[in-house]
């Protein structure tokens, strides 16, 4: 009798999640927002409720209100286009456009201080919106074009406080461990032309960002900040970074690991650092990498023939996104290997499956809870009149995912209020069991189905 009373139990809650919508598992997507058809997302707010990003490809920058529907959407003045790629839990994004500025949900546009042009733009911005984190174009001389004059800029990494652009500090050649030279009308010089601030910690104590380098590769490197206020440069990239691409006619093997050593993203204490990785020897295909900045530990995936990554976002758990050569959203969590994000998530298989069917399925950014997923990609539907397509950008809710899915889910600050798990029968478990778990939490009691 009981056996069959728990089957039936089994039975009607695997009814109950058969009927529910990709909705009620957490995925909201979003459609011509603002009456435009392609709008990327590469930004969520720390609280998943703001969301920024890219008209087209690069027409403007919108932000996305998530609990209201509200957006506002800037149209680029310069012919190198606008987009943001951080906003601020108040709805604040860091942007571009002819010089680097912010704009608000409100409709507020502030432009930052600081010179014009191509090598000025900002990148990301604090929760508090306090700090805003970019570059600023600094004039280093001159070069004759057609018998002319023109003044040389190289963008400097910076961050701005009250829209007052203040220099980080630029690591020298020896810093990153440069050993190649070029010589231009009789002078030599090795290949460093400025710096970028790409990323910055919750608190403000770190900044990532990267070098210019001669490949157009951009290796990595990050600043901390110090008792007395200011940044110092740590080079991360020295050791790894192969400057040299010609190794093999020179040397028998490269001195460093990889051609390319660019970071992707920041967890929001600043610990972790995601990475695109670039093998100096074997094969060409990139991967991604796991830098943890307290311990100088990367661990990386091993390139292969048979599949490519590239990085996005990282959460504090060391959680990265990323996206395979294939165009699949993946999701790579720490002692795993990378899963596609359809398999992480099965439950949302069909909708995650037509995200990736399309090859252009970019998981972009990650709360550093982990709680919120946000993406963008590129979709075809015969019944929208549009000439091949338009981008859609969503948002996962993971923790509701595992209510509707029937998995447990303890944030860190809960992990001492579990005060049992049971079966149907009474009895105590040591951990979640296959079928019906009684889960005693903050003095109440939860049934949870695991399949």
């Amino acid at each position: 009798m009981k056996k069959y009373l728990l089957t039936a139990i089994i039975a009607a809650a695997s009814t109950i999640s058969f009927a529910q919508s990709y909705e009620d598992y957490g995925l909201k997507i979003f459609n011509f927002v603002g009456g435009y058809y392609y709008m990327r997302g590469l930004a969520i707010s720390t609280d998943g409720r703001y969301i920024a990003g890219e008209v087209g490809t690069g027409e403007g920058t919108f932000i996305y209100d998530v609990e209201t529907g509200d957006d506002y959407i800037h149209i680029a003045e310069s012919a190198y286009g606008s987009r943001a790629e951080g906003v601020s839990d108040a709805g604040v994004a860091a942007t571009f456009d002819i010089s680097p500025m912010t704009i608000s949900i409100d409709g507020t546009e502030t432009v930052l201080g600081g010179n014009q042009g191509d090598a000025s733009f900002a990148s990301d911005i604090t929760p508090d919106g306090s700090i805003v984190v970019g570059s600023v174009a600094r004039e280093v001389g001159s070069v004759i074009i057609n018998d002319e004059d023109w003044s040389s800029y190289y963008g400097n990494a910076c961050y701005w406080i009250d829209g007052q652009p203040y220099y980080l500090p630029e690591p020298t050649a020896e810093d990153v461990g440069l050993t190649v030279i070029e010589e231009d009308e009789g002078e030599t010089d090795y290949s460093m032309d400025g710096t970028h601030a790409s990323f910055i910690s919750d608190d403000g104590s770190v900044i990532v960002g990267y070098f210019y380098d001669r490949f157009a590769t951009w290796p990595c490197i990050a600043w901390t900040k110090g008792e007395n206020g200011e940044y110092t440069c740590d080079p991360i990239c020295k050791g790894y970074f192969q400057e040299d691409q010609w190794w093999d006619y020179t040397q028998d093997a490269p001195d460093n690991p990889y051609f390319t050593f660019h970071p992707t993203g920041l967890s929001g204490d600043g610990k972790y650092i995601a990475i695109n990785l670039e093998s100096s020897e074997g094969y060409q295909n990139t991967t991604i990498g796991r830098y943890n900045r307290l311990t100088g530990e990367l661990e990386a995936i091993a390139d292969n023939e048979d599949n490519s990554f590239e990085g996005s976002g990282v959460a504090n758990d060391g959680t990265i996104l990323a996206r395979s050569g294939s165009g699949d959203a993946y999701i790579w969590k720490v002692g795993a290997e990378p899963k596609r994000l359809r398999a992480e998530y099965s439950e949302l298989f069909d909708e995650l499956y037509a995200f990736d069917e399309q090859t252009e399925h970019w998981p972009m950014a990650i709360t550093p809870d982990g709680r919120y997923i946000m993406g963008y990609a590129w979709m075809y539907d015969e019944s929208i009149s549009t000439e091949s397509g338009y981008y859609c950008f969503y948002r996962l809710d993971t923790v509701q995912y595992a209510d509707a899915a029937g998995i447990v889910s303890v944030t860190n600050n809960e992990n001492d209020s579990v005060e049992g798990i049971y079966s149907v029968d009474g009895r105590r478990l040591n951990k979640l069991q296959p079928g019906i778990n009684i889960v005693k939490k903050n003095g109440k009691t939860s049934k949870y189905l695991i399949r």
